[in-house]
Order: structure tokens, then C-alpha cells, then sequence
């Protein structure tokens, strides 16, 4: 098992949030991978997020968890409880359970968190070629959301605590794994304050 992260320009937020993350995978005992250029597969150059759907490409391993670099742990957990190595594994998106009605009727899975086998690897790749000029927001997610919905995908719901978004409080309850700071921030500036502020309230449990 490789926990797989994007570390792709100038976040700002990098060095704050990459040892808690690397110390969870020292917890876990599974490898660490930290992409920090381009690869020669985006030929289409699009944003790094996109990235995430070579992962298999760039690592050999049978079981790939996609982590985004603002997903920052609360704590040491045990990952290998909470996936299935033979699926996809994902988590609902925290909107729709804010009672929100997703970008389309496809629309259930975040992609900031995705644990994907080495049989899924094709599938999506498949994803990036088969776009011809990309219009949806939010970068590769409604992309592969469409692809899962339209192929009947059974996909391995994960506990939503390790892909928790910030909701605007910084008070989370215990059963919180992770924190992903990418809803309800009003710019990047704002995002690298709160992950400062996440690893002053948190990295005492690392």
C-alpha cells in the first residue's frame, strides 16, 4: 500500500501539512510517494490535480491512496481498516451531506481522497484520454464521477471523518480523522492560515 500525494508548484502550505501526513504513514508502516513535478503523461498539460489519475503509472504498487496535499490528518488511525484493496474506495462529498444538490445528477464522490487498486488503474487513466477539452470546474472530479456513474461502479464508501471538510469552525469532534481544506476557503492565502493553525492545534498527536 503506497499513500500517493501531489505536491505539484507553489502551494505554500507544503512543509505544514506533509510531515503530519508523512507520519501517519510511518504509523501505518505503508510508503509514502510525494510527486513534485509535472510527468510526461499530462500531455495535455492540464493542472496537477489531474495527476492523481497516473498514480499507477508512477508507483509500483497493488494498492494507491490518492491523498490530497490539504487533507491533513488529526491524528494517527488506522488506514488499512478503512479500505477495501479490491475497489475503488471514496468518500460522499461533504456537500450533498450538507443537503446540497452536486454539480449534476452523476455527482457523489470527493476526489481529494481515493483508494485505488491496480485493476482500477486503466480505468482512470481512461478518464484523462478520453477528454478532448475540459469544461467542468473542479478539475478531474465530475470526470470521474460521470465515468463511475455511467459504468455502474461499485465503489467502497469510506467513514467521511478521514476526508472531513472545514465547515468555517476550527472545533471538530473526536471521531475526526482528517481535515480537507478546500470548502468554505476564500483564497490560498486563507488555506495555508488554517493549516498553520490545524498543525498548532493537532501535531501534538504526532
Amino acid at each position: 500500500m503506497t499513500l500517493f500525494v501531489i505536491n505539484v508548484g507553489d502551494t505554500g502550505y507544503s512543509h505544514l501539512s506533509l510531515p503530519l501526513i508523512k507520519r501517519l504513514c510511518e504509523y501505518n508502516k505503508i510508503n509514502l510517494f510525494v510527486l513534485n513535478e509535472d510527468i510526461k503523461q499530462n500531455t495535455k498539460g492540464l493542472p496537477p490535480s489531474w495527476l492523481k489519475l497516473f498514480c499507477h503509472d508512477l508507483v509500483d504498487d497493488d494498492f494507491i491512496i490518492c491523498w490530497d496535499l490539504d487533507l491533513v490528518p488529526t491524528k494517527m488511525f488506522n488506514l488499512k481498516e478503512h479500505f477495501n484493496t479490491e475497489q475503488i474506495n471514496m468518500c460522499v462529498d461533504w456537500s450533498l451531506k450538507k443537503g446540497g444538490l452536486g454539480f449534476n445528477h452523476k455527482f457523489k464522490f470527493n476526489c481529494g481522497l481515493i483508494g485505488i487498486p491496480k485493476s482500477k488503474s486503466k480505468f482512470f487513466r481512461d478518464i484523462y484520454h478520453e477528454i478532448k477539452t475540459p469544461n467542468y470546474p473542479s478539475y478531474e472530479q465530475y470526470y470521474v464521477n460521470d465515468k463511475i456513474y455511467d459504468n455502474n461502479i461499485k465503489i467502497n464508501v469510506i467513514d467521511g471523518n478521514i476526508n472531513y471538510f472545514f465547515d468555517g469552525t476550527n472545533h471538530y469532534q473526536e471521531d475526526v480523522m482528517a481535515i480537507h481544506y478546500t470548502w468554505k476557503i476564500n483564497s490560498n492565502e486563507h488555506r495555508i492560515n488554517l493549516i498553520n493553525e490545524h498543525v498548532k492545534n493537532y501535531g501534538k498527536n504526532f
